[in-house]
């Protein structure tokens, strides 16, 4: 028998002595020939027998900086259990293996770093980037609170903050926390009555025959001071809000941070959102670098290509993948994981199609390898209910109020008693989920909405129940075909202003329900209501162009065969694409147009579309040089709009003859006119109504020298406009400053002013 000198540290089990610092293994004094890679396999299980040692520590321990399979460490484990007995060595599901034999006589070998806080957190691979103010923020959360549970959408990283702030606590070698930080993930669990076990297994508590697991825990956990990293909680959520609740009331000194999809209704819980990655603003240097998505696309990107880098050339391209990805962290790593392969601008021109081009690995979780399979999981666990109203709210573009979503709801099976307290729980049990955004904007009403990739996704849900689609977007149309039909009384009345903020809100959705008008058969009466009723808003946004082309498509629908419109709105759309195509200097269309609005209205014997449809005719003559004609629709429209209970048209047609009366150097006529247009609109209280008349008379008066006359009605021209919000006007009254301060002699402000017009145009 070969002697050998004990050599310190060694731990002795069974019939084995182990010598760490020889490296040396023995059977009653006999050596093992035991291979280099397996020994270390057990010296690091040794060395960390208090706790389970993952697969992944072990394979970049043994086999540092090369890539290795895990069936090649599952080998040298079996080597091991087949020499040291299968009881040696214990598998954790989930965790990795433990050290499990029991020791005899023999000096202990020390764990390494014994003043660290004991964990069984996984190693990091990749560096945490951004979010270091939300680190901050949970990290005082928890100072406060005894459970913190991270709430977000699939994949926008709660669980790498979650271990992120747990390696910081552990770092920080808390007291809160010297029996351990223990992480637990449910993701694979399936069973809601495992949750105990799940979190007994990452403490290494074995069961005992008798006694109920959740009592195992804790009478572990009372005594000690310990934090606990739930993960995935979302599809056990019932379960794990009955266990959390057990532990936080019978173990006082344990603290709990959770990551879940929604939070865990447990009494004291305190929730903290994690929001999407910060997004650039901008595609220069200083943008891109401040931007958490960017740094991230070029930190994942760099995976793949080592010298990739963000230059002047891609830098619109990457900043334009951030943002239509949301700042999603998920889908920003999958889009960075195909820059091996394409281009950015390549990437960023397939993201129409993103369900089926972000994909990930096949080797991770199922619903992690995809972008949509993460949203499959948040849609397959709401309720019927929730489901239906997920879908249907895609119609929307750009958010939507309470009031709208309660006439989506208005289908089978969702609403269909109208009460807004039930969609409003809906909406609320969506929001909880992540689902939903809220914004709050002071005392007005709150907005709802999807991050755009929630959307695309839920519309995708909802295109496959073509039925249920078509009635939503119907629902979706009427409500909006309503909103216009409220905005064409109001938006000329004293809350302009108002009026033109909820439209500018709207517009998206506005232009989503013109376009669906050429899918339904309640298209064509809808299209131009929509016309009629916006009009004005197209006009005083400066957006004379896209409202033109909606007004033509709807009027062209309107007279395709077969179609029967309403006559009234007919001839409504006819005025306002009249109006629309005036005021691009589109003259001749706009004269067909009052044309055969006019002749409509006659026939209709409406009266006040009849005004209307004569001043717009002087407006299209006159700019054909028709002086004459034109003066006599215009008066003829006056004589008609003083018969009319609403004074608006008189001021509006009285605007109108004064134009053409200063065209034609009647100053004096022009300036009366004007004056009581002005008074007509005071009375109304009409900002937009209102800022016409001043600003050509105070045009008309800068002609005439009156300069301080024309600089006071310049001013209240600009502050109504202003407060309308009438963009679209502002150029024209930039024209007349212009005139004043040449009038003045101030030729820089003048020259300020006409380059602004200009530009504006």
């Amino acid at each position: 028998m070969v002697s050998h000198p004990v050599l310190l540290p060694e731990i002795r089990f069974g019939p084995f002595t182990l010598y760490a610092g020889r490296r040396l293994l023995l059977k009653e004094d006999e050596p093992v020939r035991l291979g280099s890679r397996a020994l270390d396999v057990l010296l690091m299980l040794v060395a960390h027998r208090e706790s389970a040692v993952s697969k992944t520590e072990l394979l970049n321990t043994v086999w540092p900086a090369t890539v290795v399979e895990e069936n090649t460490l599952q080998v040298h484990v079996s080597v091991l259990r087949k020499l040291l007995g299968p009881s040696a060595i214990a598998t954790i599901p989930g965790r990795g293996y433990r050290f499990t034999a029991a020791l005899t006589d023999g000096i202990d070998v020390p764990l390494p770093n014994k003043n660290s806080t004991p964990h069984n957190l996984p190693p990091e691979r990749t560096p945490f980037i951004g979010r270091d103010a939300a680190l901050l923020q949970c990290t005082r959360l928890l100072t406060h609170a005894r459970l913190l549970t991270l709430t977000g959408i699939g994949g926008c990283g709660k669980t790498r903050l979650a271990l992120q702030l747990a390696q910081h606590l552990t770092k920080q070698q808390q007291p809160h926390f010297a029996d351990g930080v223990w992480f637990v993930d449910l993701a694979a669990l399936q069973n809601a009555s495992s949750v105990p076990h799940s979190i007994a297994a990452a403490l290494q508590l074995c069961e005992e025959e008798g006694s109920a697991m959740i009592d195992r825990l804790i009478a572990h956990l009372a005594p000690r001071c310990a934090l606990l990293v739930i993960d995935n909680c979302e599809h056990l959520i019932d379960a794990v809000n009955e266990t959390v609740d057990a532990l936080l009331s019978a173990c006082p000194t344990v603290k709990i941070i959770a990551t879940s999809r929604e939070g865990l209704s447990v009494a004291g819980e305190q929730i903290a959102p994690v929001r999407p990655l910060s997004l650039p603003l901008a595609a220069d240097a200083a943008s891109m670098q401040a931007s958490e998505a960017v740094r991230l696309f070029i930190a994942c990107a760099r995976r793949a290509v080592p010298d990739f880098d963000v230059d002047a050339d891609n830098a619109p391209a990457v900043a334009e993948i951030c943002r239509r990805l949301d700042g999603i962290a998920l889908a920003v790593e999958l889009a960075a994981g195909r820059v091996g392969m394409l281009s950015v601008a390549d990437i960023s021109a397939r993201l129409d199609d993103r369900f089926r081009f972000l994909i990930g690995s096949a080797r991770a979780l199922p619903r992690h390898r995809t972008l949509q399979a993460t949203l499959h999981w948040s849609h397959d666990s709401l309720p019927l209910q929730e489901q239906r109203l997920f879908r249907r709210l895609a119609v929307f573009s750009g958010g939507w109020t309470l009031a709208a979503a309660m006439q989506v709801a208005q289908v089978a099976q969702v609403a269909d008693d109208g009460d807004d307290y039930r969609v409003l729980s809906l909406l609320t049990h969506l929001h909880e989920k992540s689902l939903l955004v809220v914004d709050q904007d002071g005392g007005a009403p709150p907005r709802y909405r999807m991050l755009e990739t929630v959307r695309q996704y839920a519309q995708e849900r909802l295109d496959a129940d073509s039925d249920d689609a078509r009635a939503a977007r119907d629902q979706h149309l009427r409500f909006f075909v309503a909103l216009a039909g409220q905005a064409l009384a109001q938006i000329q009345g004293p809350q302009q202003g108002a009026w033109m903020a909820r439209l500018a809100q709207e517009q998206d959705n506005l232009v989503a329900a013109q376009n669906w008008c050429a899918q339904t058969a309640e298209g064509a009466d809808a299209g131009l209501r929509l016309v009629a009723g916006l009009w004005r808003y197209w006009v005083a946004s400066a957006q004379l162009e896209r409202g033109c082309a909606l007004a033509q498509t709807a009027l062209e629908r309107a007279q395709s065969p077969g179609t029967t419109a309403d006559r009234s709105w007919h001839c409504r759309a006819l005025l306002a694409a009249g109006q629309l195509t005036f005021r691009m200097g589109r003259y001749e269309a706009s004269l067909a147009y009052a044309d055969r609005g006019l002749a409509l209205a006659l026939d209709l014997a409406d009266a006040e579309q009849t005004a209307v449809g004569l001043g717009l005719c002087a407006l299209g003559l006159h700019a054909q040089g028709l002086t004459t004609q034109a003066l006599a629709h215009c008066e003829q429209a006056c004589a008609m709009a003083r018969t009319m209970a609403n004074p608006f048209w008189l001021g509006s047609a009285l605007n109108n003859v004064a134009e053409l009366h200063r065209s034609e150097g009647r100053d004096a006529l022009a300036a009366s006119c004007y004056e009581e247009a002005i008074d007509i609109s005071r009375d109304l209280k009409l900002p937009g109504g209102l800022f016409v008349p001043p600003g050509n008379l105070a045009r008309l008066s800068v002609a005439a020298g009156k300069l301080a006359r024309a600089r006071a009605l310049l001013l209240e021209s600009l502050q109504l406009a202003a407060s309308a919000e009438l963009k679209g006007m502002s150029e024209d009254l930039l024209e007349v400053a212009a005139g004043l301060a040449s009038a003045l002699h101030d030729h820089p402000a003048a020259a300020r002013s006409s380059g602004a017009a200009a530009a504006r145009m």
